[in-house]
């Protein structure tokens, strides 16, 4: 059923009405706008005959032979429906209060697919193209390129661009613009595409890069038969897209498939050095390992006849934390699925999409913040999350359930469908203060990238010789005292202030290390106090901050004391911020300390989800696993495993099992600190092991690796200590020192045998190995951190367990009695036949055979 007041009712693109100017209206009002539009209702068919749904639009024309359009509206949850294969999406105004979808189809493209003609472009057709590409803002380097492809071929070398056109009726429609030089083998050594291509099985001419493509918005639900007829036509089977940071996105984007990029292995300056030398000695051209500078999408000739689901729920993620981008990540790559209404709600989202938090930007000014390390900035701009998913920059200040809206601060509204609560935690010191200490002016609680711009505007605005005070003792902290030494800030007037803590916490995980810090603080002349709370703030009748009151409980009796200060940055413990738990408490969502989730990450509300340090397991699961101790990434991830058999029909469910997901991932935070030190903690994570004191007390510790310099070498000072469990399983590295060193290849050596380390703890006994740092960064080491090198494991261990002849091994060197003791290796290796072995070395030579663009480095053997 078709409705034409319908359609007057619903407000459409100024480019998809006529308008008509009365001469009798004052010149200040807009002239009145006829419609041009008729709306479907009400539509119903049989599934068996669904596929003829388009030839409903036919007779729907016939009936308003003055409409031009066609249009629908359907609620956000609603499954497209055939017809809808015919119909554009039209994207929503900011400002729009209308709840549905619309949907609009033009006269024009009544002809669907058929009436369009793809054939390469020539000479001729330049004007046209030109007047095709006119609106879009690279159109004078796209005519450029398309001259070059239609003009005279060059004589000593094949032909880099080629251009193809489609036509409707003898108008140009689109524009298709490739380019031939694509470097496969880089694009495999950057990206996960060997996950969905078998390259034995394309020749390398047939690999194409899509370097531009227009088309009319009439003919964009046709952008996949125009794709479908270049790849017949050029006789191509790969087709690649590179969406760099600032290019333009295309409307056919949705049709291709985005793919992962890979974690290469980082080789160490003096492996580079190396290579390259062995690679002059042997003749061979030079390393070349260009990283990926946007994030590509690709389309082969398979997955050109298998259309996208689409999924118009409304998922709303609040909070820019490592777990809200893992699943942003994890939504984005699915192969089959297109989720046109992702959200992303933070303080500068946009540029936590493309640069972690900590890390050291375009000048030479340090972050106040440490790093979490689960992201590199070379792999954000790789995944390029900024082209799919909405930005809402600001904060969340309330949530209202039975609407399924949240609030933002100038009172608009964001209604969603499902809801995703992954925010950081962060300094709250100055709260418990009252509102007042809040409005001094010169007081900072440093909770994001705001607050840190905030102060750093202060302070250089400030005279040099002003006192400042950084309070709290954890490892923002430190960091806060770097970044202000970064920014010339001298150290005499920087006084750290830390509040009591309990026996044996340690924001380094390591004593040894707090006291190298604490040296070096005093070498540089910062003044630190301990065991001091922050009470109260002191300003002038401007509201300027004079002084910071602080408590100090000496046997049993408190004292206040005030500390002289212009400036105080407060790095305290880190908790929830009070917006989001009022917004969380108000509306019944269980808060236990944290907040309450199901083994499916679900709270007490089934459209609303929770992932990262907010969330706890609810306590039936009887489960000790604290999200803080574990890695943010991975609980992203698994959060998207829980909600993908939401909004995916074809993804399977996950097990109904009623118990808590155990989190596998290492955690790893890196610093940069006083004195020019790094700072680098890796650990798999365990339920208590929150300091060092908890980490070598636990019954599962075995013994620990240290080698640290004597004292008085600063210059390059590098300390390391590997804990191993008692199995001889690396558990946690932490690591200190001026040398730069590749976190995310010792992030591998996490739930790595010691002795696949080339024998590291006996090696270490013997004194063949005084330098943990330098044995990590050898050349041999390179493939233990591929990104692959761990399935290759599984898939050994897999073969391996079948095997008799290594399940007698592995007895033989177990014994009966024993079972659970540490596997004795050389008995185990004694007994197992050498046959076995030469299995495994083939394989491992398989290994790095298949992986050479990436391990080149080992030479045939």
């Amino acid at each position: 059923m078709v409705d034409q007041e319908d359609a007057e009712t619903i407000a459409l693109m100024p480019e998809m009405m006529t308008q008509t100017p009365i001469a009798e209206s004052p010149p200040m009002h807009s002239p009145p706008m006829l419609c041009n539009a008729f709306c479907v209702a009400v539509f119903c068919m049989d599934e068996s005959f669904e596929s003829r749904s388009a030839d409903f639009l036919h007779a729907a024309f016939a009936l308003y032979p003055e409409r031009e359009y066609a249009i629908i509206t359907l609620p956000h949850t609603t499954p497209e429906f055939s017809l809808l294969n015919s119909f554009s999406q039209v994207e929503p105004v900011p400002s729009s209060s209308l709840g549905h979808i619309l949907y609009v189809f033009h006269r024009d493209a009544l002809g669907g697919a058929l009436s369009l003609a793809v054939r390469p472009a020539d000479v001729t057709d330049l004007p046209a193209i030109a007047h095709l590409v006119a609106p879009t803002q690279q159109n004078h380097s796209i005519t450029e390129l398309v001259e070059e492809a239609t003009g005279p071929p060059p004589e000593d070398r094949p032909r880099k661009y080629s251009a193809y056109i489609a036509e409707c009726s003898g108008q140009l429609v689109s524009l298709t613009l490739l380019d031939h030089d694509c470097v496969v083998q880089d694009l495999q050594s950057q990206y996960s595409l060997e996950d969905f291509i078998l390259f034995t099985e394309h020749k390398l001419e047939h690999h194409v890069m899509l370097r531009s493509f227009v088309v009319n918005p009439i003919f964009a639900k046709h952008s996949r038969f125009i794709l479908k007829e270049i790849f017949r036509q050029q006789q191509s089977s790969c087709m690649y897209f590179k969406l760099r940071p600032d290019s333009v996105i295309p409307p056919v984007l949705s049709e291709f498939v985005q793919v992962r990029p890979r974690r290469r292995p980082v080789c160490s300056p003096e492996l580079d050095m190396e290579l390259a030398e062995q690679s002059i000695q042997l003749g061979k051209p030079p390393r070349h390992a260009p990283e990926a500078d946007g994030a590509l999408y690709f389309l082969t000739r398979k997955l050109i006849s298998e259309p996208k689901i689409v999924s118009n729920a409304r998922i709303v993620v609040l909070g820019c934390s490592d777990a809200a981008i893992a699943l942003l990540e994890a939504l984005t790559t699915v192969p089959y699925l297109t989720f046109n209404y992702l959200y992303l709600v933070g303080p500068r989202a946009r540029e936590r999409l493309v640069m972690p938090r900590g890390t050291v930007g375009g000048s030479h000014a340090l972050s106040f913040f440490s790093r979490s390390c689960a992201y590199t900035t070379e792999e954000l701009v790789a995944l390029g999350l900024g082209a799919r998913v909405r930005l809402v920059d600001s904060r969340v200040v309330d949530i209202d359930r039975q609407s399924k809206y949240v609030m933002l601060p100038d009172d608009s509204i964001l209604p969603y469908d499902y809801l995703i609560i992954a925010p950081e935690f962060a300094d709250q010191s100055l709260q418990p203060l009252g509102p007042d200490a809040v409005g001094v002016t010169g007081a900072f609680s440093i909770i994001d990238e705001e607050a840190e711009a905030a102060a750093t505007a202060y302070l250089a605005a400030q005279h040099a010789s002003v006192p400042v005070i950084v309070y709290g003792a954890t490892l923002d902290a430190y960091c806060t005292l770097q970044g202000l030494l970064s920014r010339g800030v001298a150290p005499s007037v920087i006084t750290l202030v830390q509040p009591p803590v309990t026996e044996g916490e340690d924001c380094f995980y390591d004593p040894r290390v707090l006291m190298k810090v604490q040296r070096t603080l005093h070498g540089l002349g910062i003044q630190v106090k301990h065991g001091l709370r922050l009470v109260g703030l002191d300003s002038d009748d401007s509201r300027l901050l004079t002084a910071a009151i602080f408590e100090e409980s000496v046997s049993g009796s408190a004292t206040v004391t005030a500390l002289q200060c212009s400036v105080l940055l407060c790095c305290g413990r880190k908790s929830i911020e009070r917006a989001t738990f009022e917004a969380i408490n108000s509306n019944s969502l269980v808060y236990d300390g944290r907040l309450v989730v199901d083994h499916n990450f679900r709270t007490n509300d089934p459209v609303v989800y929770a992932s990262g340090i907010i969330t706890k397991f609810a306590r039936r699961y009887r489960s000790k696993t604290r999200m803080e101790l574990c890695s943010s990434r991975e609980a992203g991830a698994r959060l998207a495993q829980a909600l993908l058999p939401v909004l995916d029909p074809l993804s399977s469910a996950l097990p109904s099992t009623e118990s808590a997901p155990r989190m596998e991932k290492p955690r790893i935070e890196g610093a940069f600190l006083p004195g020019g030190f790094q700072y680098l903690h890796i650990i798999a994570p365990s339920p208590a092991c929150d300091s060092y004191t908890s980490i070598i007390s636990h019954p599962a510790f075995g013994r620990e690796l240290v080698s640290e310099p004597g004292a008085g070498s600063d210059i390059n000072y590098t300390f390391c200590a590997v804990r191993l469990d008692r199995h001889g399983i690396i558990h946690s590295i932490v690591y200190l020192g001026n040398q730069v060193v590749e976190e995310q290849n010792w992030m591998c050596l996490i739930g790595v045998p010691e002795t696949a380390l080339n024998n590291l703890a006996s090696r270490f006994d013997e004194n063949i190995i005084p330098d943990l740092v330098g044995f990590l960064q050898q050349n041999w080491a390179i493939a233990l951190y591929h990104d692959r090198f761990n399935e290759f494991r599984i898939a050994m261990r897999q073969e391996l367990e079948g095997d008799e002849d290594f399940r007698k091994a592995l007895s033989a060197a177990h014994g009966p009695s024993n079972a659970q003791e540490e596997l004795d290796v050389a008995a185990f290796l004694s007994a197992l036949p050498s046959s076995k072995c030469d299995v495994v070395r083939t394989r491992l030579r398989d290994f790095i055979h298949t992986n050479k663009n990436q391990l080149d480095m080992y030479q045939p053997f």
